[in-house]
């Protein structure tokens, strides 16, 4: 089990900055969503996105907002292409990849092995893991983070096929868990005291308990795994990976990469 050491604080201010991000106003998109099948186009960059995981990927208003859509459009200006985003159910993204029905996945993407036996991901541009987030009078019980859930009868919400239901899954033998297709159904679940605790990204948990408050969530700060988040690209396309790869080297040559993330996700 990792502490979150250097993580942890920011994740404190996280939990109680992302208020003041909420209130924020944001430019709305010029760019296209489309939930049809477009056809490939050298000059179109066709984005796949599922937008349930605040604040990194997510629809507000009809607009769909947050980091991933910022590092879209800048990297549509890097590659000088148009930008749609195509929207996509998490289950799919990696097979309409894999069917050219995308160019690339923006969602908020976990790297792992056997995504990385399908797909080939670009450079990491967020370091995260997996977190709980459950009602503040339970705080106590899940003191020591995720191992709380050892050897016990709560049950754990997670969202369908992501790497905080894939290591519950491996990690608690035995783990009564209900798996949700949108996080935001599982945070419905733990107010309404169907689940005891929900599983999911980092910086998502603090999100949901900010814009919660007046339910009394809390994240439980302590990762229990060390993850990195990148963009999904198919195998064969070695340019737009090399393109991708080029824009966060310039980001980080810039400085401006830690810049655009604290944008969205404050003091990380």
């Amino acid at each position: 089990m990792h502490k979150i050491c250097s993580f942890l604080h920011p994740l404190i201010l996280l939990f109680t900055a992302s208020l003041l991000f909420l209130l924020s106003a944001c430019t709305p998109s010029q760019d296209h969503s489309r939930t049809v099948k477009i056809a490939p186009d050298p000059s179109l960059l066709r984005i796949g996105v599922s937008t349930n995981a605040p604040p990194l990927i997510y629809k507000k208003n009809g607009k769909i907002l947050g980091l991933e859509t910022d590092l879209a459009r800048r990297f549509g200006k890097f590659t000088g292409k148009k930008i749609t985003f195509v929207e996509t159910k998490w289950e799919n993204q990696i097979t309409a990849l894999e069917n050219n029905e995308i160019d690339i996945i923006m969602s908020g993407m976990t790297i792992t092995n056997g995504r990385k036996y399908r797909i080939a991901f670009s450079t990491p541009y967020l370091r995260s893991g997996q977190i709980m987030l459950v009602r503040l009078r339970d705080k106590t019980l899940f003191s020591t983070g995720i191992y709380s859930l050892m050897n016990s009868n709560y049950i754990i919400g997670t969202v369908k096929d992501t790497t905080g239901d894939l290591f519950i899954t491996q990690t608690i033998n035995g783990a009564k868990i209900k798996s949700f297709s949108k996080s935001a159904d599982a945070v419905k679940a733990l107010i309404n005291k169907k689940i005891d605790a929900f599983v999911y990204d980092a910086p998502m948990v603090c999100h949901y308990a900010a814009i919660h408050e007046n339910e009394k969530l809390t994240p439980i700060l302590t990762l229990a795994t060390e993850e990195y988040l990148a963009w999904g690209i198919r195998k064969e396309d070695s340019e737009l990976l090399t393109q991708a790869n080029l824009f966060f080297q310039e980001l980080n040559d810039k400085q401006q990469l830690q810049q655009i993330i604290r944008t969205w996700i404050p003091y990380m």
